[in-house]
């Protein structure tokens, strides 16, 4: 439950600075393109993030070019999501990425903590928490 909750810090941590980044990016290109490049952004920081202080693991250049796949699946279903909230839904372009993390966090921390904590050939590390 304590690397959740910490799972859960950082990540609010990471938040902040992505949405940061994408508020930033909203003054020079669209929602998809600012969407896109702050989540790229927040991928790395995420890594560099869980694996030291939630995982407590070195930061590994292997598990580092790895660590984009967890992302692959949260990037498709929130870049549909965005669509759907902005276009369809009408919630606001600012607070639609709020709604699209909480709604993905639970599956980012389990293929995150795979990616990072599975042993050295390959094997799963139970997942501790939710």
């Amino acid at each position: 439950m304590r690397e959740f909750i910490r799972f859960i810090i950082f990540g609010t941590l990471n938040t902040f600075l992505s949405y940061s980044i994408y508020v930033a990016l909203l003054f020079v290109v669209s929602y998809p393109v600012a969407y896109t490049l702050s989540f790229v952004a927040g991928m790395f920081i995420s890594y560099c993030l869980n694996a030291r202080f939630v995982f407590h693991e070195k930061l590994r250049l292997s598990r580092a070019l790895q660590y984009p796949v967890v992302y692959l699946v949260q990037y498709a279903i929130g870049l549909v999501m965005m669509y759907l909230l902005v276009e369809v839904a009408h919630v606001s372009k600012f607070l639609a990425p709020f709604f699209v993390v909480m709604l993905t966090v639970p599956i980012t921390y389990k293929l995150s903590r795979y990616v990072i904590k599975r042993g050295q050939n390959g094997e799963s590390v139970p997942a501790a928490g939710p």
